[in-house]
């Protein structure tokens, strides 16, 4: 892990973490260290905010652990404080919403809308998982049932939902997963031109594609909680994984990319920290600690 210089080095008040593929190891599950380090942090003063795709609702698997924990979710489409308040939400048009089922259906292609109360999908419960257990599969062939039902055995997932269903919620993000790689290429292009409002990013680990509104932005969620706060920007320090951390990793000068990033992600960052298999995200924090300790 590359050092932190001490010159001209403000204390980092804010770390801001994305949750899959850096704070949870590659079996998706939150070490002991982690957890002491994040808690050591905020004893030492520092607030933590998660900034991750997932919804409000997904993120017990830390929360439950962690007092406090700001919730920066769907990727900056909304952003909750420490006692649960919804400080803004940007949603997905239902225009978008219809768009992307009928190419789904088109494709032959599981996709989840998630919603304010809970994640929606058509699909039939097992014929979702006969799809989904080779692509986890390829982090962790031995893995591959517990992903999927730490993933999707909650009440979060409503399987077998239909359209006009769907479109009674208000939607923060739109997930087409486990796509055949012979649709992957069409499927993102025919996106990106119909929703020309909307952030399309593909995410190589799911074999999927992520869609929210334009409004929707890690960075920018970061940096209204930091006004609120009166937090500078050099006062932050941001760490991820996923090609959907890209924004904040650019935005921010205290930004680490995880070893087990990919290039891109890693180009965004001004540093890199050790990767998820090996707790990169709480040796960070550590490191951290130490430093703010010796600036005055």
């Amino acid at each position: 892990m590359e050092a932190m210089k001490k010159d001209g080095k403000k204390k980092i008040r804010l770390f801001v973490s994305d949750i899959d593929g850096t704070l949870l190891n590659e079996r998706s599950e939150l070490e002991e260290e982690t957890i002491l380090a994040i808690r050591r942090f905020q004893k030492e003063g520092g607030m933590f905010m998660l900034a991750t795709g997932r919804n409000s609702w997904e993120v017990a698997q830390v929360t439950d652990f962690i007092d406090d924990a700001i919730v920066n979710c769907v990727n900056g489409a909304m952003l909750c404080l420490e006692n649960g308040e919804t400080i803004f939400a940007h949603y997905v048009g239902s225009e978008h919403v219809k768009t992307v089922f009928r190419f789904c259906e088109e494709y032959d292609t599981p996709v989840e809308f998630h919603g304010e109360k809970a994640t929606y999908t058509a699909w039939k419960k097992e014929a979702f998982k006969e799809r989904a257990l080779p692509v986890f599969a390829k982090f962790r062939a031995e893995d591959a049932e517990v992903i999927f039902d730490k993933i999707y055995e909650n009440d979060g997932m409503k399987f077998e939902v239909s359209l006009d269903e769907i479109l009674k919620e208000k939607i923060t993000k739109i997930e087409v997963l486990f796509m055949k790689e012979e649709v992957s290429e069409m499927l993102v292009k025919r996106c990106k031109q119909a929703l020309p409002d909307c952030n399309v990013v593909a995410t190589a680990g799911m074999s999927g594609i992520e869609i929210t509104s334009k409004l929707a932005d890690k960075a920018l969620a970061i940096k209204h909680y930091c006004e609120m706060k009166n937090i500078d920007e050099d006062e932050v320090a941001v760490v991820g994984d996923g090609e959907n951390d890209i924004p904040m990793l650019a935005a921010f000068q205290n930004s680490y990319a995880m070893a087990n990033a990919s290039e891109k992600t890693k180009e965004a960052a001004n540093h890199i920290a050790l990767s998820n298999r090996e707790t990169g995200a709480a040796k960070l924090l550590i490191e951290i600690c130490e430093e703010n300790r010796q600036v005055k």
